[in-house]
């Protein structure tokens, strides 16, 4: 049964995308809003106060809806958008019967906005009202700190992702925000007629109020406006340079590295890069928790280079970029073609090893897509992999969504899945998931695949419910299983492993949040069980939110204890400091001390350190714990046009603390 599997999987496959189009048909109408584009002659100066000609020819939206409720919202948002040759003009009004909890604690640009009150606006380039469209996010807090989500992700340096403008100011009635968004950070198609659309707005907990246009809940998930027609001169893309020169001196002498990396926007929509000896020694590394683990975690890859675009490409399961170490020199393409979206890498390390990796991705309609990916690292003996992919929507009354996916993969063996979930579109309903997997003896050459050799089962049920009233904010519960029996071998059928667990949160209005957890782990010839306790206080205050949580029981036939405490604390008005601790006994006792601290000289400039004391697992082999005590010393300068500057005392990612001086110089030309 189990060869037959993955081509019965094929033709299942196929029959649900073709059903996904007929279903699609079926969904009952968004009736698309259209925005007028209003051409201007002169640019609105971006200072906050709205006072501009261009405002009085602009576009005005109003109506946003709750997202959580089938009604307006209470406290309402206006938009104005107009545009030139140059950039797109947006302004938003926000109204606030409550100016005084209006709240803004983020000045870091790119910094996270998730505690502040802050508006958004998604654009979508090729105006595809898709599930699985390229919306650019541009968001803004009310004191006009910026942050931005490029399609696929993007590197740090602001004039290689695409600077815009932005200014706001709190009134006595809320707070209004202006917004430039020059057209040469978009990739955008040949002949741009019409963007998609849509406006957001955050005002953040305790109130935690979501609205948005044009979407309200029971319409399409991917519903936009239209914003045209537009009228562009024919845009041409430079050609970016973004040369870098490192200067290091340590014990064992001193050098000078350069480096190279090059990208341009090409006119069909796709992004070209390249970059020639790239230096990732300024690039702060993943502290990983001392936590027990049977099996290494995976972790995520900050390097540049593999951060841009890193949503086009294969899988983790094929491409696991944090094995390709040093490199010499890359290249890559991708983007999106109309229905198409497209990932092409390769690299060549100084081991003379070569890695390539691709991902085709089609828009089969507007709720469903397929992927074919391919990844291989020469070199290393073993498999390239491959991997073809469905996933779905299937949208159901008001406030449920089924999502459908599936996989067959190949590398040496095959494997393949099937998952269904129903999920919900609004507070107070119980969601589900269902799935089962095979994984044969399977040997990417490039992936991360910690154990093989399987059949999976596995199910989860959560609910989670919100409150505008009351001590309450929100909660939610959990309950899972997941079953793992070998596949083939002399064990064929005999368990790998079996988990099941529950767990409770609950929110409070006053800022706190209390936690429960319980899981049942067998892995023979052990027979682990856990308990876990949490609790953090201050979760509104970005600057002094803190946590801590136990969890006790036996894991791998020892007594397992593991202490986690965390504190944020906001020293002065630039200056801030974090500090955790974790402790885990079991079989042997180790902990983790990780403080770091920021000194804000400017909103672009820097000064920072970070202290690391305690164990940390072996690559490639975590239970191991081997001694760290690191500490470094950092400038840094994020400058919005010009030269960035790294200055590094020390070695943020060496395990010991030792003399080191790094200077780094990057510019975009």
């Amino acid at each position: 049964m189990a060869k037959h599997s993955p081509i019965s999987l094929t033709l299942v496959a196929l029959f649900l995308c073709w059903a996904g189009k007929v279903w699609g048909k079926g969904i009952p109408s968004t009736d698309r809003p259209h925005i007028p584009a209003i051409k201007v002659n002169a640019a609105p100066r971006i200072d906050g106060l709205l006072d501009d000609e261009a405002w009085q020819k602009a576009a005005k939206v109003t109506g946003f809806w709750r997202l959580d409720k089938d009604e307006l919202a209470e406290e309402q948002t206006e938009v104005l958008i107009c545009y030139d040759n140059a950039a797109i003009y947006i302004a938003f009004i926000c109204h606030d019967s409550k100016p005084h909890l209006i709240r803004a604690q983020q000045k870091k640009r790119s910094g996270g906005l998730w505690g502040d009150d802050f508006v958004s606006v998604n654009i979508d380039p090729l105006n595809q009202p898709r599930i699985f469209s390229e919306e650019y996010t541009f968001m803004v807090n009310p004191l006009g700190t910026q942050s931005e989500w490029v399609p696929g992700g993007a590197a740090a340096k602001i004039e290689w992702r695409g600077d815009w403008q932005a200014s706001a100011k709190i009134t006595e009635k809320g707070w209004q925000v202006e917004i430039a968004i020059p057209f040469r950070i978009f990739r955008l198609p040949r002949k741009p007629r019409a963007f998609g659309i849509h406006f957001s707005r955050t005002i953040p907990a305790p109130r935690l109020i979501d609205s948005t246009f044009p979407y309200r809940r029971g319409q399409a998930i991917a519903n936009t406006a239209e914003w045209g027609p537009l009228d562009l001169p024919r845009f041409q893309s430079p050609l970016l340079f973004m040369p870098s020169v490192t200067f290091a001196l340590d014990g064992e002498g001193k050098g000078m590295r350069s480096g190279l990396d090059i990208k341009q926007y090409l006119p069909n929509g796709l992004q070209w890069q390249g970059t020639l000896n790239p230096d990732f020694r300024n690039v702060e590394d993943v502290v990983e928790t001392i936590d027990f683990t049977y099996v290494p975690r995976a972790l995520p890859d900050r390097r540049p280079f593999f951060a841009e675009g890193q949503d086009y490409f294969p899988s983790r399961r094929l491409f696991y970029s944090r094995f390709i170490r040093d490199v010499v020199a890359g290249t890559k393409l991708f983007g999106k073609v109309e229905r198409t979206r497209v990932g092409l890498l390769s690299v060549y390390e100084s081991n003379s090893r070569l890695t390539f990796a691709s991902c085709l991705n089609y828009d089969l309609s507007r709720f469903w897509s397929a992927k074919v990916e391919y990844a291989h690292r020469t070199k290393v003996g073993m498999s390239p992999a491959y991997r073809f992919s469905f996933s779905g929507y299937i949208p159901q009354g008001k406030d449920w969504r089924w999502i459908l996916g599936g996989d067959l993969t190949y590398a040496g063996a095959d494997g393949w899945s099937l998952n269904l979930r129903r999920s919900p579109q609004s507070f107070g309903r119980i969601s589900f998931g269902i799935g089962y997997s095979e994984i044969g003896d399977y040997k990417p050459s490039a992936g991360f695949v910690p154990e093989v050799n399987y059949r999976e089962f596995f199910w989860n049920i959560g609910y989670d419910n919100r409150y505008e009233r009351g001590p309450i904010l929100m909660w939610d519960c959990f309950i899972y299983s997941d079953e793992r029996h070998f596949r083939g071998g002399r064990e064929k059928g005999q368990l790998l492993d079996e988990s099941k667990g529950l767990g409770v949160w609950v929110t409070g209005r006053a800022g706190w949040t209390i936690g429960g957890y319980y899981s049942r782990y067998r892995r023979p010839p052990f027979n682990d069980r856990t308990f876990s306790l949490s609790f953090s206080w201050n979760t509104f205050d970005r600057y002094r939110s803190g946590s801590a949580s136990y969890s006790w029981g036996r894991r791998a036939g020892a007594n397992y204890r593991f202490l986690t405490l965390s504190q944020s604390f906001r020293l002065s008005e630039k200056w801030t400091l974090n500090i955790s601790y974790e402790q885990l006994r079991h079989e042997h006792r180790t902990y983790q001390l990780v403080i770091s601290g920021v000194y804000d000289l400017t909103p672009e400039r820097s000064l920072m350190f970070r202290w690391v004391k305690g164990s940390q697992p072996e690559f490639g082999a975590p239970q191991n714990l081997l001694p760290v005590d690191n500490f470094y010393l950092g400038f840094r300068q994020f400058s919005r046009k010009g030269i960035d500057i790294y200055l590094l005392l020390g070695d943020p990612n060496s395990r010991r603390t030792h003399f080191k001086l790094l200077v780094k110089f990057v510019q975009v030309f």
